[in-house]
């Protein structure tokens, strides 16, 4: 794979708008109509009567499913490597979907949620029926996958354990698991990174944080605002630190 040339019948890479009705009016304000990426291989224009499987490409946080389909250098992207083992006859012909279920805090783990949009209903009731209606699909579950890293992972797993009737096989490559221990150590930094945004500031010195929060009347655990003002101040930003990063990972984890 270190010359980029294609030494066979790449399939077709189609993006189509789409506007959902479920993501209209979603918590964070993220857009409602989005660009979904498909990809059709070599077969689908050459048997013009055929019909086919459909898989579902779930990406990782800050990922979006057009993130799949850029160049890569000296490697394949998903329609490159799909199109490439179809060639070497390791596995059949596929369409493949890409769809866009990035938001303000990162991403999503493909479920639904009251605090970031209901994403499993916006896969589950609006991609998979539209998908099928634009293209020669196999339109059953038993013809229906998903697959997925990382987040997508977690995503995929949870697709098959709920909404199995939709998906006919699924693959978690290194999906987020047991989220107390997995992420059990980002949480001093993340308090730390959102101390930063405190107001007012604390004053150097003996801290009691009790004492403090009833004083503010925050004893039960109740946020100050500066959850807010910490993602105001990243989604101004063109660039973010490599602990704002993990620190709206953490938020969007917890919100989801």
């Amino acid at each position: 794979m270190a010359l980029k040339r294609p030494k066979g019948p790449a399939g077709r890479l189609v993006v189509l708008p789409h506007t959902s009705s479920v993501l209209k009016g979603n918590p964070l304000g993220d857009p409602h109509a989005r660009n979904l990426a498909v990809w059709l291989p070599p077969h689908y224009d050459a048997e013009e009567k055929r019909r086919f499987p459909v898989l579902y490409d779930l990406v990782g946080f800050t990922g979006s499913g057009l993130s799949h389909v850029n160049w890569k250098p000296f490697g394949d992207n998903v329609p490159e490597r799909a199109a490439r083992l179809i060639r070497e006859e390791r596995m059949g012909p596929v369409i493949i979907v890409f769809p866009d279920c990035f938001t303000a805090l990162g991403g999503n783990q493909y479920v639904n949620s009251p605090a970031i949009g209901n994403y499993a209903d916006y896969l589950t009731r609006e991609i998979i029926p539209f998908v099928d209606r634009q293209f020669r699909t196999l339109a059953s579950r038993e013809h229906r996958g998903c697959f997925g890293k990382s987040s997508g992972g977690y995503g995929a797993i949870i697709h098959g354990m709920k909404y199995a009737r939709y998906w006919g096989a699924i693959a978690d490559h290194s999906g987020d698991c047991y989220f107390d221990f997995a992420y059990w150590t980002d949480w001093p930094h993340t308090l730390n990174e959102l101390a930063k945004h405190r107001t007012p500031k604390r004053r150097a010195g003996k801290y009691d944080a009790r004492r403090e929060a009833r004083r503010k009347g925050l004893a039960d655990g109740r946020d100050d605002g500066r959850i807010k003002r910490f993602l105001e101040h990243v989604w101004k930003k063109e660039k973010l630190t490599t602990a704002e990063g993990h620190c709206i990972m953490n938020l969007c984890m917890a919100a989801t």
